[in-house]
């Protein structure tokens, strides 16, 4: 089991649960996958800090995330879905 943890706040839960329906398992498949190895499916957002992050899901979503190394704790900070 991996040491890295999504964080699943209130506000991160409105935000998945916000989500058409359509796009909430992907969007959950997708937690599932950051937590075994945030850095091997995300690219760099923005300015390459090496924490902040972006993941695709499906063909239409995308997830902010802040990776902190030290605590291994994935944070959302952004998810759209345009589909």
């Amino acid at each position: 089991m991996s040491e890295w943890r999504f964080l699943r706040t209130p506000h991160t839960i409105d935000q998945i649960a916000g989500l058409p329906v359509e796009a909430r398992l992907p969007a959950l498949e997708l937690i599932d996958a950051l937590e075994t190895d945030p850095y091997a499916i995300t690219a760099p957002y923005g300015e390459d800090d090496g924490l902040t992050r972006a993941a695709s899901f499906s063909d239409w979503g995308t997830m902010v995330i802040l990776c902190n190394p030290i605590t291994k704790r994935i944070t959302l900070l952004a998810v759209v879905w345009t589909g």
